[in-house]
C-alpha cells in the first residue's frame, strides 16, 4: 500500500519533527504561539503550492482540507503576525500526493495536541488544530490515496513529495519556534 511505504520511507522524518514538536510547552501561550507560527510558516507555501500545481483536480474536496486561512485566524485572535512564505514548485503529482500525505496526517497528532492547548485556557484558539474533525478527513484522504492509480504514480516522487513536507515543517520549528522569536501581543490571554 502507497500509505506504508510512505509511512517507512518517513519515519525518520516524522520522528525528528515530532521531537521538535514535543519541545514546545502548548500549555502556555508563547508555546503554542510559536507552534501556530512554525505552522503556518510551512503549511502556508505547501498548500499554495499544491493549489499552483492543480490539487482541486486531484481531491475534489480541497477547500474543505485546507487550513491555512484557519491558521491565520488562529494567529492573529494571538496578536501574532502571519509568517513571511515563499511558495515552493510541485514538480510533479505524484510530489504533491507525498505534501498531501504529510499535511493530511498532521491532523492525527493536532487532535492530542488541541487536548494540551485547552488545559491551556479555553480562551485561545484551536481552530487550526480542530479543522475538519467533524468530517473525519484522515480516513477519506487514506481512501483517496490508495485509490490512487498504481500505473503513472512515481512513489520515489511521493516518497520524495513527503519527504520534502516534513523538512519544510522541521525547517519551520528550527527556525520561527525558537524562544525569542516570538513576541506575543502584551495582555493577549493574560488569564493563562
Amino acid at each position: 500500500m502507497l500509505r506504508d511505504r510512505l509511512r517507512a520511507a518517513t519515519s525518520s522524518d516524522h520522528a525528528a519533527l515530532d521531537a521538535m514538536a514535543a519541545a514546545l510547552d502548548f500549555e502556555s501561550v508563547s508555546g503554542y504561539g510559536r507552534f501556530l507560527s512554525a505552522s503556518a510558516a510551512a503549511l502556508t507555501p505547501l498548500e499554495l503550492a499544491l493549489e499552483l500545481a492543480g490539487v482541486e483536480a486531484w481531491i475534489g474536496d480541497w477547500p474543505e482540507r485546507s487550513r491555512r486561512a484557519t491558521l491565520a485566524r488562529d494567529l492573529a485572535a494571538m496578536g501574532l503576525p502571519s509568517p513571511p512564505i515563499t511558495v515552493p514548485s510541485t514538480p510533479s503529482r505524484a510530489f504533491g500526493v507525498g505534501l498531501l500525505y504529510v499535511l493530511e496526517g498532521s491532523r492525527l497528532g493536532a487532535r492530542f495536541l488541541a487536548r494540551r492547548v485547552r488545559r491551556a485556557g479555553p480562551d485561545l484558539p484551536i481552530g487550526y488544530l480542530t479543522h475538519g474533525d467533524d468530517a473525519d478527513l484522515w480516513r477519506s484522504f487514506l481512501a483517496w490515496l490508495e485509490g490512487q492509480p498504481r500505473v503513472g504514480l512515481r512513489t520515489d516522487e511521493a516518497i520524495a513529495g513527503a519527504r520534502y513536507g516534513f523538512q519544510c515543517f522541521s525547517a519551520a520549528f528550527e527556525t520561527v519556534a525558537s524562544p525569542g522569536v516570538l513576541n506575543v501581543r502584551a495582555g493577549a490571554h493574560a488569564r493563562i
